[in-house]
């Protein structure tokens, strides 16, 4: 099966739902664990109709498995978008 880019477009807008795009940083929220995270790229999963979310995971302090790919659905955008992440790091803004 052949997609044209407006139809895959489409499907990570559906699958998609709280429009997260590479960059952002998220609260992923699985079973028991809560941890923040940068995205740093997105699969599409047409089989399963899903879009997976490749993690940066960061502040991991206490050394716990966690991970680095997970449904996009898990994963809540973070509101303090101005943090800086660090020195000389200059927040952007959410277009």
């Amino acid at each position: 099966m052949t997609l044209t880019s407006r139809e895959i477009e489409k499907l990570f807008d559906e699958y998609n739902p709280n429009s997260i795009k590479a960059g952002d940083r998220v609260m992923v929220q699985l079973c028991s664990q809560q941890y923040i995270a940068r995205i740093v790229g997105l699969d599409l999963d047409i089989k399963n109709k899903k879009v997976y979310a490749s993690l940066k995971i960061l502040h991991n302090d206490n050394h716990r498995s966690r991970p680095s790919r997970v449904d996009v659905t898990d994963c809540a955008l973070l509101t303090s978008q101005n943090t800086i992440l660090y020195p000389g790091h200059h927040p952007q803004e959410r277009e």
